[in-house]
């Protein structure tokens, strides 16, 4: 039997219907996911709908663990692809779910190869609200955005469709990586995950982490509005650089650190 990668969290951003979040369960079985994490769930929780929906799923939803907030929920995640059926004018990555779970197994690769860096280096699938999807302020805590090249008349999925789908590219592509072995060769398909960008001097920062740096940034820009505004000085390409190297990516660590 192949051993296959640690399995990324599935986290369900406040999901409206239990029938909904068992049947998303019964998907993450399928595809050997096994943890199941929702955000204020609107009909509370337990629900007594999910469990017939999740049928050999049951054991997920007994298991399932209930937050507050989105970064509550994803405080030890430092790889997280939220996916949605629209693009977003944000400054995030995008990818596709093939591509994102290539993404995913790369990050789990250098977990295990560089564990000193990557001490909180779980990897997790965000999905929102059956009705209107996840809010852009969710979106922001996420590393990456995916979408998948459906349909443009109508790309819209349920939500556990959208769990299935990209539960199973994650799990094919592991498969391949397994059947590929340590010659690194190219799979039956031809798809073999590729790395992601490497971080030699830091590791990924964490949900929690950039959530902290988010409350804070909005403070620190006022200050330097303020500072302009009363010492009429510019702001010094020193104390301007790091605040536009972070804003787009929020990669390391020492860049939220930075703000503290």
């Amino acid at each position: 039997m192949m051993t296959l990668p640690p399995a990324p969290i599935v986290i369900l951003a406040r999901p409206q219907m239990g029938e909904n979040i068992g049947a998303a369960a019964r998907a993450m079985m399928n595809c050997g996911l096994s943890e199941l994490r929702l955000v204020a769930p609107r009909d509370g929780w337990p629900n007594p709908a999910a469990l017939p929906m999740a049928a050999g799923g049951s054991q997920i939803i007994e298991n399932a663990r209930v937050f507050d907030s989105l970064a509550a929920a994803a405080h030890d995640v430092s790889l997280m692809l939220a996916a949605s059926a629209r693009r977003r004018d944000l400054p995030i990555k995008s990818a596709d779910p093939r591509a994102a779970a290539a993404m995913m197994l790369a990050h789990e690769r250098n977990n295990a190869t560089h564990p000193d860096q990557s001490p909180t280096g779980r990897t997790a699938m965000l999905f929102g609200p059956e009705a209107s999807g996840l809010d852009n302020d969710e979106v922001v805590l996420a590393d990456v955005l995916v979408t998948a090249p459906l349909n443009s008349s109508y790309p819209s999925l349920n939500l556990a469709q959208a769990v299935l789908l990209m539960a199973w590219e994650w799990r094919m592509a592991a498969h391949l990586e397994a059947v590929a072995g340590a010659e690194n060769t190219v799979g039956q398909a031809g798809h073999m995950p590729r790395p992601v960008q490497e971080l030699p001097d830091a590791r990924q920062a964490s949900v929690k982490e950039r959530d902290f740096f988010f409350q804070r940034l909005e403070n620190a820009l006022d200050d330097c509005i303020v500072a302009y505004g009363q010492n009429g000085e510019m702001i010094r390409p020193e104390q301007g650089y790091p605040m536009r190297l972070v804003v787009p990516g929020v990669q390391g660590v020492s860049w939220v650190k930075w703000l503290r």
